[in-house]
Parts: structure tokens; C-alpha cells; sequence
């Protein structure tokens, strides 16, 4: 596969050879598809970290959530008025145990407060 790419890479460099300004227009428009790659990369990467609660309501509600590995994770839930561990996989959810003494709710980053505000002001 790697041969190929070199191939066509040399075919492409004979291409050009004859009109310069052809290879500049190909390169500038490489980089700036590998930036909108790299800023979509990024964005998704503070979404995932940031972990705004969207789909929280008034009788569930996502308390605490600590990542134990790439896929798994703790996760406190509040309901009825009680707060439970669950243990979350891909597979399974497993239920740890209701906590004795309930946690307070973490708070939203900055960011992410601000991103929830524009978007229910943008909805309105």
C-alpha cells in the first residue's frame, strides 16, 4: 500500500514539475483541510471533556461521573431523592450500591456553561 502511495506521490511531483503555481494551490489546500481536521478533532475532544449534562431531567439526574478507562466508568445517579453508584461498560450497567450520605452536584465548567446558555438561547 505504501508503494502505491509513493508511486502516485512521484507521478503527481512529474505533474506539477511543468506549472508551479498548480503544486502551491494542491499544498494550500492540504493544509487547510488537515486544520478543519485537526479543529474538528478539537472540538470533539472538549465536548468529551467538558460533559455538559444535556440529557439530564427533573427525576434523573447524573450526579458525579469519573472515567475508570477509555470505555468504563463510575457514575453516581440521583433518584428518588437517593443517589446510587453504578458501574457503566460497554456491555453491562451494574449496580454498585445507594450512598449513605449524598454527594453535592459537581459544577459545569465555565465553558460549558456558557455554551448550554447560548444554546438555549439560540433555540428560543
Amino acid at each position: 500500500m505504501s508503494v502505491l502511495f509513493l508511486v502516485l506521490l512521484g507521478f503527481s511531483g512529474f505533474a506539477f514539475a511543468a506549472n508551479p503555481a498548480d503544486a502551491q494551490n494542491v499544498m494550500t489546500m492540504m493544509t487547510s483541510l488537515l486544520g478543519v481536521v485537526i479543529v474538528i478533532l478539537l472540538l470533539a475532544w472538549l465536548v468529551k471533556k467538558l460533559n455538559p449534562q444535556l440529557g439530564a431531567s427533573e427525576h434523573f439526574k447524573v450526579v458525579r461521573s469519573m472515567p475508570l478507562g477509555t470505555k468504563e466508568r463510575l457514575m453516581i445517579i440521583e433518584l428518588d431523592d437517593k443517589q446510587h453508584l453504578l458501574g457503566v461498560t460497554p456491555n453491562s450497567i451494574n449496580y454498585l450500591y445507594q450512598l449513605e450520605k449524598p454527594l453535592p452536584q459537581a459544577e459545569m465548567p465555565m465553558m460549558a456553561k456558557g455554551i448550554s446558555e447560548l444554546l438555549k438561547t439560540s433555540k428560543k
